[in-house]
């Protein structure tokens, strides 16, 4: 099947052929695309046709330019030698085939198509397979060397070659494809715009995993789902209670912090993603990873690791409700590595559904013998393994790009017959194609990629299912040794770093899993007190698991965000409940001390409960207020019974807190004057008799004698006067 594609600029370089010399190549190559191999397999009697695009890069024009095709006189006959030439860490002996002319002048920058031709009789079937190293070369001449032909650029691939007679046993070949959620931190949260927006960008028509559904769903290929794609848990609609009446009436919880009464547009992709998903299940073999995908890796080795991810792992699937049956008892931790201690643990995590497998990596796992073994496998204490070819998924992985589309398919043909050729009279061989987290594989490239493979006469498509079935068919004297390390080099470098689904450092310690579990206390204790409790519990607990997922291997920036929109959230509502501070007299032995606590938010609050905390022994709280209720946007009075114990200033913490001590607002001060009645009252009344006693006296002595006293007077005076 012919593939159109646009092609990176390739370095040339210098190469011995039988038939044609070439000198090096200039400072301002030309580039070369092969845009389809067709058919991609030479058999005999069946000529091949090379298309591509050639660009002039260059600031000079070229004369005479020439595509030419050659091939290599002697195959590839190992995995390391096909490496070699993929890299272009090799030199070999080719034959030219096959050339065409690019007209007379390639001007700077001037594009043009060309088309190859190699006849049936050029390519050998002296073996009954093999895989020939092909190079297309752009030759001209340039100012620079006027009377020399020059390598102007090149572009290496492979050509598998086929006899008529089959002499092999054919490998099977299975496909293991994670779907799950891009490293995009505004996936998560109350709805909002941007939410929505992440959403269609994440699952929506054009999205990553919408492109490759699209490319893997015809082919026999093993989906593990991370249940989160579908959207966090669903919010329960709330029950319909029977409340007292209240005078006065609090309004319906209104919209907050981007939050809508209106449905959310996330669950109609999410529900449109299931059906599509429930539609491909019978096509395909369906795991389910743990929800949120967690960091294995990072997280099992930790002390708190395993309680972090328990409940995620122990959580039912929403896969089997709204996909269809799913297996969610394979571990498939990201790193590819397994060691006897890194087994135990993942027992130990996957206990309540049972572990009956692990994915990992064929090279991690035993000394390379300088042959590739099954991809059904045993661990040393009899776990089955599924081992992915290192090598081969890094191949698929480059399917992601329209760029190197056609030369990936030929390179994987060649990879895997140069496996085929390690044993090839051996029956029941195996391996496993696995691609990364973050795969984006292109759908035309993966459909070209799969019509390919299905060509391929010596591979032969099988599901995980049986490749477990396999693996418990190991036998003791098969079983590898767990966790040592692999020797042998590539022309790569080490195979650590071949593996192609590791993606880069995990940032989870313990330390943020204590934050985690911190962050955790207060959400729920922030949604205890909201009427709309579920919305905001549910949403941003979800987005503290996500924290715990793999996606953030090499984008720690998307966990910061994540923990800084829950913070602001947390704190939103926490702002918005509040003690007024006030100064208040108190002239009494005990009393009632008055206190305001305010409501600023849209939604009503309850359960809030206030703490006062005197800083001063002179004045007593003899009993804290119960929880309150306050409706949207008011405030509410707290008489609380207070008793005076000595005169004085008196400082008061006034604190609000959730049911579960989580705190509310700032602090406030309440400052208290207190001045008991027992100490001053009687000093005051007695001081009133005495100011009344003397103002008596004093207007008695100036107002003189009364008449009555007069007359008193007179009348004793005459009693002297008689005889």
């Amino acid at each position: 099947m012919a593939l159109t594609v646009v092609s990176a600029p390739i370095r040339a370089t210098t190469v011995t052929t039988a038939s044609v010399t070439t000198t090096s190549t200039t400072t301002e190559p030309v580039t070369v695309a092969l845009t389809s191999i067709t058919p991609s397999i030479a058999v005999p009697k069946a000529p091949i046709t090379i298309s591509g695009i050639v660009r002039n890069a260059g600031s000079v024009p070229i004369a005479s330019p020439v595509t030419r095709a050659l091939i290599g006189e002697r195959p590839l006959t190992s995995r390391d030698a096909v490496s070699s030439w993929a890299n272009a860490t090799q030199q070999r002996s080719l034959a030219e085939v096959a050339q065409t002319s690019l007209g007379a002048t390639l001007a700077p920058g001037s594009v043009v198509n060309f088309t190859l031709t190699i006849a049936a009789t050029a390519v050998s079937h002296r073996e009954p397979f093999a895989v020939l190293p092909l190079r297309v070369d752009v030759v001209g001449t340039t100012p620079d060397a006027a009377n020399q032909d020059t390598n102007l650029g090149s572009v290496q691939t492979f050509l598998p070659a086929l006899d008529a007679v089959k002499k092999y046993e054919p490998l099977s070949i299975a496909w293991l494809v994670p779907l799950t959620l891009d490293p995009d931190p505004v996936l998560f949260g109350i709805d909002s715009a941007a939410r929505v927006t992440a959403w269609t960008k994440a699952i929506g028509t054009g999205s990553r995993l919408d492109r490759l559904i699209t490319g893997t769903d015809s082919t026999k290929v093993t989906w593990a789902i991370d249940p989160a794609i579908l959207g966090p848990p669903q919010v329960p609609a709330p029950a319909a209670t029977t409340t007292a009446p209240s005078p006065t009436p609090i309004p319906p919880p209104a919209p907050t912090q981007g939050e809508t009464t209106t449905a959310d547009p996330v669950t109609a992709m999410t529900t449109a993603l299931a059906g599509r998903l429930r539609a491909a299940a019978p096509r395909h073999t369906l795991l389910s990873l743990p929800y949120a995908d967690p960091d294995l890796d990072a997280l099992l080795p930790l002390a708190s690791g395993n309680s972090a991810v328990a409940p995620l792992i122990t959580r039912a699937s929403a896969l089997d409700a709204t996909v269809g049956s799913t297996r969610s008892d394979i571990a498939w931790p990201v790193a590819g590595t397994l060691t006897t201690g890194r087994e135990q643990q993942l027992k130990t995590a996957f206990s309540s559904p049972g572990l009956s497998a692990a994915v990992v990596s064929a090279s991690a796992l035993s000394i390379d013998s300088g042959l590739t073994e099954n991809a059904s496998r045993m661990s040393s204490s009899g776990l089955p393994l599924l081992a992915y070819d290192d090598a081969l998924s890094r191949t698929f992985a480059q399917t992601s790009s329209r760029v190197t589309g056609a030369i990936t398919i030929q390179h994987f043909l060649a990879d895997t017959m140069a496996l085929l050729g390690e044993r090839p009279g051996i029956p029941d061989r195996s391996v496993l194609v696995a691609a990364p987290r973050t795969f984006s594989g292109d759908p035309t490239v993966l459909r070209s990629f799969f019509a390919a493979v299905t060509q391929a006469p010596w591979l032969v498509p099988t599901a995980t299912d049986q490749l477990l079935a396999a693996s418990r068919a190991v036998t003791s004297e098969e079983v590898p040794a767990v966790g040592t390390t692999v020797v042998r080099k590539s022309p790569a470098g080490p195979l650590t770093a071949w593996d192609p689904l590791r993606q880069g450092t995990s940032l989870l310690t313990a330390d943020s899993l204590r934050t985690i579990t911190k962050t955790r206390s207060a959400i729920t204790g922030i949604a205890s007190i909201r009427d709309d409790i579920e919305l905001f519990r549910v949403r941003w607990t979800d987005a503290q698991e996500q924290v715990l997922s793999s996606r953030w291997r090499g984008h720690g920036r998307g966990i910061t965000a994540i923990n800084t929109a829950t913070s602001a959230a947390i704190n939103a509502v926490s702002r918005g409940v509040r003690v007024v501070p006030s100064s208040v007299n108190f002239f009494a032995d005990r009393g009632v001390l008055q206190i305001t606590v305010v409501n600023d938010l849209p939604v009503p609050v309850h359960d809030v409960h206030l703490t006062l905390k005197p800083g001063q022994p002179r004045l007593r709280i003899d009993q804290q207020a119960g929880p309150l209720r306050i409706g949207a946007n008011s405030r509410t009075n707290v008489k609380l019974q207070v008793t005076a114990i000595a005169a004085g200033l008196v400082p008061i913490q006034a604190v609000l807190t959730t049911a579960n001590g989580t705190p509310l607002g700032q602090k406030a001060r309440i400052d208290v004057r207190v001045q008991p009645t027992s100490t001053w009252i009687y000093w005051v009344l007695g001081g009133v008799a005495g100011v009344i006693f003397v103002l008596g006296t004093y207007r008695s002595l100036r107002r003189g004698p009364t008449r009555a006293a007069r007359v008193a007077a007179q009348e004793v005076s005459l009693d002297a006067l008689s005889p």
